[in-house]
């Protein structure tokens, strides 16, 4: 079958098709658009493509929009050039016809558009739009101007730099209105962070994003993951009414980086806007989201590794504040730019990319990587970056982000020969152009070539690369292609001759990073199969093991991570029969895989721990409070406050210990063999042991070891024994008198660097001292008779409630046993009447649901929302200062049910609710906690929502799902909301 007049003369593939497509096209097409579809389609490299998603266009655009088009036939040879180069914006002009319009009414396409004037833009959007979920609002209008900066891009109006630039600049913008967004929901909350300058006056704490990698260098891909590091300047707390009653300046940064996370990377229905990763922030993983300034420029002076110190060759600030971060940079470049650095320094930076060039392309048939095969993107990369680290102390001209900026700067100043520049510019332009036209056409980070003819046919033209005579498109291409791969190579291999000077089999010298790397290294399957080729017992664990599809991404890195080194690889294969139950770890919980992906050796702790929770075994942690706080202090964290030391040395022992535990901890709860309030009773005993250790490190340090008559009092979870992964310990100090409070102010205030600040080695829990008498405007150590005047004469009957939990826990824990007692006596005889306790606990029951946020908010969240465990937690501490201000002190919400029992002024089936409430919603925050490794009072989705039903029915003896779980869920906050509603009113 012919096709009509001069589309005979065009090489469709599929003419038929094409007929049909026109036939149809003919009946909806005005006549002159028409009339000009020969000639635009010749220009296109997929002319059959372009003709399908035409015919589709015109049927969904109606005739309003078609009208447009014919009037400006440019508008025409837009949506066949977009159609012919990308199927995910040709969708989106399919789904939103219109914006053809609004690309046609750009009457300078060609301009460069910087950050303020895409800001003004957006705000225009803004205004115009319906009211929409912030992530989809943002992810929206970069669809729109992606499909501006790709079409400037394919017609070749911008260059491989302007094109790269306008992407970073559009995401610069996202990641400030991202940012605003979060600050503004945050605020409304917590009040904004203070913080105080260099002579003292209270100032607005500052807050930075930091982009490295492609986005650092302004030379962001199509579909790249954004890499950023999150910067805050000083400690402090937030301004939030009523006085007092602000977070710390760490919890409020790190609360503003989680949601921004969530806004910028959550899923939307149009996809997330941005993939982020933050394994490059210090500590990757386990490290704090947000660090301080101070924190920061401490780890990078002291503990940075070379690949490390290479990220930050294109860091620069993205949205925030970017003096805060040049502040940062200047601190840490002239540890960048050590001197020469030979080629001892340059391989290490070559360790970070690992084996990254081995055997790319060694098998028959293997698919080329642009980016990663040897004379790739990669190469170029590294070699213009270990150049720069070279020279750039001597001369720091050639210091600069891009990789074609810093081409021209080594060029100019002779450290790369004419001919070299010319070809790594060369080289570079052309490659990151076909990875372009690859991320284009498939949506998706990708640089893979593709190995069928037709399809390496039509990328060489989306590339310009036409046909010869001799050669096809496709071999044209592939010559090309070669060409630039060798001379790359050639070059990188003479620039850094340590690097091609390699047997193929000898790994580098210095340890590699503890990431993997891009999953084109070796795919899960051919590791395993090199491991099991290698006889050994790991190779002997691998044989039929089954790994759940939930643990192969996870399970792929701790293996990866298993061979980084020889000694971490003996020590896995010596623990090889807990393979299964690191299976298990890695599927069920991401804070406990993530420690045992970073320290594969932890491997032979699974054995013990698994094996004490199935045996019923208790070990040391669930000792009962002991009559001397060293009684009981393992032997390890006796040592700490004992012993002279430096105070870093002190902390990160402190944090070593605590997080060994916690894993040991965390694998036994996964075994799920024991209550959930047994579990939360032995992790509230190892917090216990680190604040009494953490106070005697603090007073060592002081010079005041054991201070009599000072004590730390718990409340909240740690109060009643109910501490949990993710949990801050809320804590009160008390003096004897004002002697005890003058030297005990001191040894606070450093007791609470000890227990809470950022390290090299990470963090342990945050301390919250909001709860003392009059908040953060209370001094932090207060005498013990001006709390029991305060209580006496000024308290709020839900402080009354809070301080029923009160118990000592470190320091002067005889005293401080006193002191409680004294305590119960004056609520007992100060907040009995039952009217003032129902009507004093409602309001600020009242109070707390208003500041759980958004409806939305308060309608999902089961801890401060309707129904939550809020109202029954307020239920019982009502119940108990009705019944004579009973001690709630180390009773979890079960026992304290058990203690109270008739004199709750409740019935039994009141009772009952209460009690199956209570098993309900610890099992689920425990198992959301464990999962995710935060507290999270929502329950999650997807995989994560699987995970948490199937570990709470291990401890309610049931089989959940998660459309049960949730089920469950809203029957019991029913329930509890329509008890607290009797009881309170």
């Amino acid at each position: 079958m012919s096709l009509p007049g001069a589309f005979a003369n065009l090489p469709f593939t599929e003419p038929v098709r094409a007929r049909a497509n026109l036939e149809r096209l003919g009946g909806c097409l005005p006549e002159s658009l028409f009339s000009l579809l020969p000639t635009v389609l010749a220009q296109v490299p997929d002319p059959d493509g372009s003709l399908n998603y035409l015919e589709r266009f015109s049927r969904e655009a109606g005739k309003r929009v078609l009208a447009t088009v014919a009037r400006q036939p440019a508008r025409l040879h837009y949506l066949l050039a977009l159609f012919s180069h990308s199927r995910f914006l040709s969708e989106s002009l399919i789904l939103q016809p219109e914006l053809i319009d609004w690309l046609g009414r750009n009457k300078h396409l060609e301009r460069l558009k910087s950050k303020e004037e895409l800001l003004e833009e957006y705000a225009r959007f803004e205004s115009t739009t319906i009211e929409l979920e912030p992530a989809l609002l943002l992810a929206r209008f970069k669809r729109r101007q992606y499909l501006r900066i790709t079409l400037k891009d394919i017609l070749g109006i911008s260059t491989l730099v302007e094109t790269t630039l306008e992407l970073s600049t559009l995401a610069d913008v996202l990641l400030e209105k991202a940012l605003r967004m979060a600050e503004t929901e945050l605020q409304r909350r917590t009040g904004a962070p203070q913080t105080r300058d260099a002579l003292g006056r209270r100032v607005r704490a500052r807050f930075a994003v930091v982009s490295l990698g492609k986005l650092g260098g302004n030379e962001l891909n199509y579909y790249s993951d954004i890499d950023l590091l999150f910067l805050y300047d000083g400690e402090g707390h937030t301004n939030a009414p009523p006085p007092g009653q602000g977070i710390s300046n760490s919890e409020y940064f790190i609360r503003l980086a989680q949601r921004l996370l969530q806004i910028i990377a959550g899923v939307t229905s149009e996809g997330a806007v941005f993939r982020v990763d933050m394994r490059l922030r210090p500590r990757g993983g386990e490290g704090d989201l947000a660090l301080s300034l101070p924190a920061a420029m401490h780890y990078y002076q002291r503990r940075a590794r070379e690949w490390e110190w290479q990220m930050l060759l294109k860091a620069r600030p993205s949205a925030g504040d970017p003096g805060l971060v040049r502040e940062f940079l200047a601190a840490v470049e002239p540890f960048l730019y050590r001197g020469p650095m030979h080629f001892g320094a340059v391989e290490s930076v070559l360790a970070a990319r690992g084996r990254f060039d081995r055997k790319l392309d060694a098998q028959s048939g293997a698919r080329l990587n642009v980016k990663l095969a040897p004379g790739g993107i990669r190469d170029i990369e590294f070699l213009v970056q270990c150049l720069q680290r070279l020279y750039g102390q001597q001369d720091p001209w050639v210091r600069g982000a891009g990789t074609l900026v810093g081409l021209h700067k080594l060029y100019e100043k002779g450290y790369l020969a004419g001919h070299d520049h010319f070809r790594l510019a060369a080289a570079y332009q052309f490659l990151r152009q076909v990875e372009h036209r690859l991320q284009l056409e498939q949506g998706q980070q990708t640089h893979v070539l593709p190995q069928e003819r037709e399809a390496l046919g039509l990328l060489a033209r989306r590339c310009g690369v036409q046909e010869r005579a001799e050669r096809s498109a496709a071999e044209e291409f592939r010559r090309l292609l070669e060409e630039h791969l060798r001379a790359v190579r050639a070059i990188y291999e003479r620039a850094l001759p340590a690097a091609g000077g390699r047997a193929p089999g000898e790994e580098f010298a210095l340890r590699a990073p503890e990431r993997i790397g891009p999953p084109g290294e070796l795919s899960l399957a051919q590791l395993i199969r090199r491991l099991r080729a290698q006889g050994t017992p790991l190779a002997r664990a691998l044989e039929g093991l089954e790994i759940p599809a939930r643990a192969r991404q996870p399970f792929h890195r701790f293996l990866g991570a298993a061979l980084a080194s020889s000694t971490t690889f003996e020590q896995v294969n010596r623990a090889a029969a807990a393979l299964p139950r690191a299976l298990e770890v890695l599927r069920l919980s991401e804070p406990l895989g993530g420690l045992l992906v970073r320290q594969p050796e932890r491997l032979a702790q699974l054995l013990t721990a698994a094996g004490e929770a199935l045996h019923g075994e208790s070990g040391q942690l669930g000792a009962d409070l002991p009559e001397s706080r060293n009684e009981t202090l393992p032997a390890e964290l006796r040592l700490l406050g004992g012993q002279p030391g430096s105070l870093s040395e002190q902390m990160a022992g402190l944090r070593r210990y605590y997080v060994e535990a916690v894993f040991g901890w965390g694998v036994r709860e996964l075994c799920r063999q024991r209550p959930v309030e047994e579990g939360l009773r032995r992790y509230t005993a190892l917090a216990e042991d680190i604040l009494r250790a953490g106070l005697a490190v603090a007073e060592q340090q002081c010079g005041e070891a054991a201070l009599p008559g000072f004590a730390a009092i718990a409340l909240g979870r740690l109060g009643t024994e109910e501490m949990d992964l993710g949990s801050d310990a809320d804590l009160v100090f008390v003096a004897a008198d004002p002697q005890a409070q003058a030297r005990g102010q001191r040894v606070a205030e450093k007791f609470l660097h000890v227990i809470s600040a950022y390290t090299r080695d990470g963090t342990i829990f945050p301390v919250d001292m909001r709860l003392r008498p009059r908040g953060s405007e209370g001094e932090l150590v207060q005498t013990a008779e001006s709390v029991l005047d305060y209580f006496a004469s000024a308290a709020e009957m839900w402080e009354a409630a809070t301080y029923l939990k009160a118990r000592p826990v470190a320091g002067d824990i005889e005293f401080g046993r006193r002191w409680c007692e004294c305590l119960h006596e004056v609520l007992r005889s100060g907040f009995s009447e039952w009217e003032g306790i129902r009507a004093g606990l409602a309001e600020m029951r009242r109070r707390l649901e208003e500041e759980a946020g958004t409806t939305l908010d308060r309608a999902n969240n089961f801890e401060t929302g309707r129904g939550g465990a809020y109202d029954l937690d307020f239920t019982l501490c009502g119940s108990a200062l009705r019944a004579g201000a009973r001690s709630l002190a180390g009773l979890p919400w079960l026992r304290q049910l058990d203690a109270l029992g008739a004199e709750t002024g409740l019935t039994s089936d009141e009772r009952s609710t209460l009690q199956t409430a209570a098993r309900f919603l610890r099992a689920v925050d425990h198992a959301i906690r464990l999962v995710t490794g935060r507290s999270v009072p929502q329950l999650p989705a997807g995989r994560r929502a699987e995970l948490v039903a199937e570990l709470a029915g291990g401890w309610l003896d049931e089989s959940l799902e998660p459309v049960g779980l949730a089920q469950r869920l809203e029957e019991t906050r029913r329930s509890l909301r329509a008890l607290f509603l009797r009881v309170f009113g």
